[in-house]
């Protein structure tokens, strides 16, 4: 009964939408919402309120069912109608979201009365949220998963080799295709600037505040309400002229005449509009427009009546309005359109359909090898590994991508699978055959590559069929599955619907456009391969809806179990500080570094030079030795240097060794500690005969799990000349037992900056995020 309850109720809400877009003024309303809410200032990306703004696929659900009818360009009634019209637009999208939530509620309420026993925790949550009508809010309500010029970037690497059949079969030219779209979106963008945004819906408080104090205003709503009309009208001042083009002066708007109004509608649509001589006739422009624009009909889109249906809008995003004149009022939308609709005009092709699916997976494995090849480099980077097993019979398989760090493998699998469009309306069946083809096969793969290596029983072949010596040491082997797809929440589902043993370890799960960021901001191989370690070991700890929000918690806090925490939420805001800072790099835009907290973030100069000095060590067991160092705060990092630098300046001046240790953290698991020891003599063995007996002796004391050793010889201007890493078991031992008695206290030094004390809900949130407890981690 809940799900016929739900639908019925979405349904009615479009229902309310469907006529609310045949309202006389709609599409301005419309346009100024679009405009506010996708027109960001890159200085300001970081501080977007996601949850007041329309997302994507809102607009897009609008837009569709705009098309459906001839665009009503009619003035309304009176112009403060639009301003009622906006707010009904947010009004309407924030109880549709209300709708799509009432599967989860009801399901949880039911849960409750009925509490299970059941043991496997993994399998209730697959019942739980696997369900079809709780996968649909996350899937329409997921983020972009990629920015608009990753698109662009991907088409030519995506299509390379059907490059001819698109040319031949649909007049589809990948560099006149870039070009005209980023002809448009220039066009666009110099309109653009006509436009002056006051960021109400955040200052709305403050200019109220300040309006009252200066007008002498103690309370009066109308009074207020009709300045923050007027102000949200002024935004556009430049769109109001006369009949000699000059801008009028709309501070009192009860006397602007019909012609300002008449100038403002005209020029709010055309902030939107292009004109086909806006293109470069050399680059393709029929055949593009053909390919991506449409003219509104009277059956135009009327397959789109729910959520998740067909919206022609996403593969034809450009409205033709006359000969000349076509409308493009999301920008995004062209973006993916060139990307994702030649997948399925080849699919339409019977003949080339085999063809163009080797390709997708052939290319999918180079972007993954070339991005990966850029971390880990060419000797330790292999595509298309043949695993063939020692004895007769047994099976064969083989790794997509395979890279290798010390003790760490890295084993990656691509696929070129999209969640359809049946998947999107919450079809439960279409929904796990999709996940399956996606991630489920990958993943299964993944687990019998990973038991091969960590088997050392097979031989393992690159492309050219030449051998590939594994490390004997290797102790894990981290697992990455790969869509070159945008799969929307993707890594929802992958929390949701993933079917894998206890005992198994959990995948990494991105798409190419994940991986990119991942590349760029992880660029060192053992930061890398750290980041893919935390995000499987703390799988079900950590909950966000996009990789981009793991990666910004991870480069601003670092993942780091928090203690006292069973579950941690990461807000949308940790992405909003990677879009601060990636976006207008990538887009080569000049722009102050007020707001971008990642740049420089982590920096310390000694424990880079510490690392370094490390990674020229020639032993797999130095991967296992820098996870230990990346595990420490910024300040512990500080003052791990600093202590370093002091004890060799103390060996330098008295002549003697001196050391120290840093024992675990007891909140953090495994346990480990580091110990340092300065020589006072330059012979190495001696050096490492004392720093082992430290070890040892430091560890049984501590009962450590992990322990890790520095050592430095006297005259040596390195911090570190030796290294000694101990993962041994504890076990009692009587001598060490003795002589550990005598120990001095260790120094202390925090892995991560945590708060000890009971959070209250009005405190700053424990994850760093500097929101509210109440309104980051502890909405859960």
């Amino acid at each position: 009964m809940a799900d016929y309850s739900f639908r019925n109720k979405s349904d009615a809400i479009i229902e309310d939408i469907r006529l609310l877009v045949k309202t006389k003024g709609f599409i301005y309303a419309f346009c100024m919402v679009l405009f506010e809410d996708f027109h960001v200032y890159a200085e300001k990306l970081h501080k977007v309120d996601s949850m007041k703004n329309l997302s994507i696929k809102e607009a897009t659900l609008l837009l569709g069912l705009l098309v459906q009818n001839e665009i009503d360009f009619s003035k309304p009634q009176e112009p403060m109608d639009i301003i009622k019209l906006k707010r009904k637009i947010y009004e309407l999208m924030e109880e549709l979201h209300a709708s799509l939530e009432i599967p989860f509620f009801d399901k949880l309420e039911q849960s409750l009365l009925h509490k299970s026993d059941k043991k496997d925790m993994r399998l209730e949550k697959k019942k739980f949220f696997g369900d079809g009508n709780l996968l649909l809010e996350p899937v329409f309500y997921s983020g972009a998963g990629v920015y608009d010029f990753q698109y662009l970037d991907f088409l030519e690497r995506k299509y390379k080799y059907d490059k001819d059949w698109l040319r031949d079969k649909q007049n589809f030219d990948l560099y006149a295709t870039k070009k005209n779209v980023l002809a448009i979106k220039e066009v666009l963008d110099e309109k653009s600037k006509r436009v002056a945004l006051y960021d109400l819906k955040d200052e709305i408080p403050k200019i109220i505040e300040k309006y009252k104090r200066e007008n002498q205003i103690v309370d009066s709503a109308q009074s207020t309400d009709n300045f923050l009309r007027i102000l949200e009208f002024y935004q556009y001042v430049q769109l109001f002229v006369d009949d000699d083009g000059k801008i009028i002066d709309i501070s009192n708007m009860k006397e602007i005449k019909e012609t300002g109004w008449n100038s403002f509608y005209k020029n709010l649509i055309d902030l939107f509009v292009v004109r086909r001589s806006d293109l470069n006739p050399a680059l393709s422009v029929e055949p593009f427009l053909r390919n991506f624009s449409l003219v509104i009909k009277k059956d135009t889109n009327s397959q789109f009546k729910k959520i998740g249906d067909r919206n022609i809008i996403n593969s034809h995003p450009i409205i033709q309005l006359n000969d000349d004149r076509y409308f493009v009022p999301i920008m995004f939308l062209l973006f993916e359109a060139v990307y994702e609709s030649p997948f399925y005009w080849m699919n339409t092709d019977v003949e080339y359909f085999s063809t163009a699916s080797k390709n997708r997976g052939v290319v999918g494995e180079e972007i993954a090898y070339e991005f990966l090849l850029h971390v880990f480099g060419k000797r330790s980077t292999y595509k298309s590994v043949k695993i063939k097993s020692s004895k007769r019979g047994k099976d064969q398989t083989d790794i997509d991508v395979l890279c290798l760090l010390g003790s760490k493998a890295l084993c990656l699998q691509v696929k070129s699978k999209k969640l359809t469009q049946l998947s999107k309306t919450g079809d439960d069946i279409q929904l796990q055959k999709d996940f399956q083809r996606a991630v489920q096969d990958a993943y299964k793969q993944n687990l019998k590559c990973r038991d091969k290596i960590l088997g050392k029983e097979c031989l393992f072949l690159d492309e050219t069929g030449k051998r590939i010596i594994l490390p004997e040491k290797i102790n894990e082997v981290y697992l990455m599955c790969v869509t070159t797809e945008n799969y929307p929440a993707l890594t929802h589902q992958t929390h949701s619907l993933l079917d894998k043993n206890n005992e198994d370890p959990f995948p990494l799960v991105l798409t190419v456009f994940d991986l990119e960021l991942l590349v760029h901001y992880l660029s060192d191989p053992f930061d890398f391969l750290y980041y893919v370690r935390q995000r499987i070991s703390l799988m079900e700890f950590f909950v966000a809806d996009e990789e981009i929000i793991f990666l910004g918690y991870h480069l601003h806090q670092k993942l780091h179990k928090i203690p006292n925490f069973e579950l941690a939420p990461l807000d949308k805001y940790f992405g909003s500080i990677v879009d601060r800072n990636y976006y207008p790099l990538k887009a080569k835009l000049k722009i102050s570094s007020e707001g971008d907290i990642l740049k420089d973030k982590w920096k310390n100069e000694k424990f880079d030079i510490l690392c370094s000095e490390l990674k020229d060590i020639d032993s797999p067991k130095i991967t296992d030795v820098l996870f230990q160092l990346f595990d420490l705060s910024g300040d512990a990092r500080e003052s791990l240097v600093n202590y370093i630098t002091t004890t060799k300046q103390k060996t330098m001046s008295d002549n003697n060794s001196h050391n120290f240790t840093i024992p675990p953290d007891e909140r953090f698991l495994p346990l480990s500690g580091i110990t340092y020891l300065s020589s006072n003599s330059n012979d190495k063995y001696t050096l490492a005969e004392n720093l082992l007996y430290l070890c040892d002796i430091r560890k049984y004391k501590c009962k450590g799990v992990i322990w890790v050793g520095f050592g430095s010889v006297k005259d040596s201007d390195k911090m570190i000349d030796l290294v000694v890493f101990n993962d041994h078991p504890w076990k009692y031992d009587r001598r060490l037992e003795k002589e550990s008695k005598n120990l001095s206290t260790p120094i202390e030094l925090k892995k991560v900056n945590v708060q000890n004390d009971r959070v209250s809900r009005n405190d700053q949130c424990p994850c760093g995020s500097g929101l509210k407890y109440k309104k980051c981690c502890g909405r859960s």
